[in-house]
């Protein structure tokens, strides 16, 4: 009888564990299945993907945590989901913390918005975007000499003082927005996709994040 309670409790133990990384959702009368899987990946430390499924067939995928780094840099991707009413809504969040002052890690936010039809069919409504990265470019001299950091991306955060200037914030800004498949958001716009960003993954950033201060340890902290 002991032994046959043992079993019991194991196997409701295995269940809970395998099923909690499933969700099944009806949105707009359809049924989804949302699955997180882990990945093995040689770059990562750690790799967390949600999946999204209508029936047997796999819509897209969704980042909900990415470590990678070395022995003098860290940097992380997270990520969240929302379903309101026939909407689905992907929300991701960069941050980086690096000893080298040189380096260019990603920092920024995203909004994903997708509306379902009475079918089931996807269709991106709504894509925003601010992130500080590395990015390609069909002009090589918007680039600095070590040809990977864009000169653009200094405009990011200081005013432009002439149109050589401006046409390098909209390179980096369209190609970031060709990359990434989002629209490139500056000033109230881009306050208020932090603003939401920070609030839906307020948990998962505190958590992953709260020990990083900028110094000898972490170095320069983008969080």
């Amino acid at each position: 009888m002991k032994y046959n309670s043992l079993i019991c409790l194991i196997f409701l133990a295995f269940s809970i564990t395998f099923f909690g990384q499933k969700k099944v959702i009806e949105i707009n009368g359809v049924t989804f299945s949302f699955n997180q899987v882990k990945l093995d990946t040689l770059e990562s430390a750690e790799n967390k993907i949600i999946e999204l499924y209508r029936g047997g067939e796999k819509l897209l995928t969704h980042t909900v945590f990415k470590e990678e780094g070395d022995c003098s840099s860290i940097h992380i991707q997270l990520g969240q989901y929302q379903i309101l009413d026939d909407k689905i809504i992907f929300y991701s969040y960069w941050a980086a913390t690096d000893r080298m002052s040189g380096s260019i890690l990603p920092f920024g936010y995203r909004k994903q918005q997708y509306s379902v039809d009475s079918l089931g069919f996807l269709k991106l409504v709504e894509s925003k975007i601010y992130i500080e990265n590395i990015v390609t470019s069909e002009n090589i001299n918007y680039f600095e000499n070590n040809g990977w950091k864009h000169k653009g991306l200094k405009y990011l955060n200081e005013p432009l003082k002439n149109i050589y200037e401006q046409r390098l914030l909209e390179d980096y800004t369209q190609n970031i927005e060709n990359e990434y498949n989002a629209e490139f958001v500056f000033n109230e716009k881009k306050e208020d996709l932090e603003k939401e960003v920070r609030n839906i993954l307020k948990e998962e950033i505190k958590k992953h994040t709260e020990n990083w201060i900028e110094g000898e340890v972490y170095g320069r902290v983008k969080k």
